[in-house]
């Protein structure tokens, strides 16, 4: 009997029909997608990286940032390249490739707030487009007195 081959990102044994080969490695279906977003993601970021910087490819700097942010301060690749969006879209921000990428160490937070604060105006929308407007007329009543007691004829003086 063959042995049952194991997760490398969880470590739980996975039966032939289960496993998912990524990179000659053995994947649950839940750890594949997990790695094929981060992938994804990472690949987003050189992306973004290349075409904002105008280069072909990352400087070495650039990559030790990459590691350094993610590794040191778990930031992921999405919120990295997010940031960077935010500081050039929001705050003009000029990006110049000598410096890399150390606008992320600066401006991570503010971009972070910012992001959840559009997510909360989002929701807020979409509650607002899910109710029901109610229109209600309402009448006059177009009852004047003139013998009224407050109100003067001024052609009699």
């Amino acid at each position: 009997m063959a042995r049952l081959a194991t997760c490398k990102g969880c470590g739980k044994p996975l039966q032939p029909g289960e496993k998912v080969m990524h990179n000659s490695k053995s994947y649950c279906s839940d750890c594949y997608a997990s790695i094929k977003r981060y992938s994804e993601e990472y690949k987003n970021l050189i992306e973004f990286i290349c075409m904002n910087f105008e280069l072909d490819k990352p400087t070495g700097i650039m990559f030790k940032q990459i590691k350094e942010f993610k590794d040191e301060f778990n930031y992921s690749y999405a919120a990295m390249t997010y940031t960077l969006w935010y500081c050039k879209e929001i705050l003009n921000k000029t990006l110049d490739k000598k410096y890399g990428m150390g606008l992320i160490k600066y401006y991570y937070d503010e971009a972070r707030e910012y992001y959840e604060q559009q997510e909360r105006l989002k929701n807020q929308v979409a509650k607002l487009e899910n109710t029901n407007v109610i229109t209600k007329r309402i009448k006059q009543s177009s009852s004047k007195k003139n013998n009224s007691v407050s109100l003067i004829n001024l052609e009699k003086y």
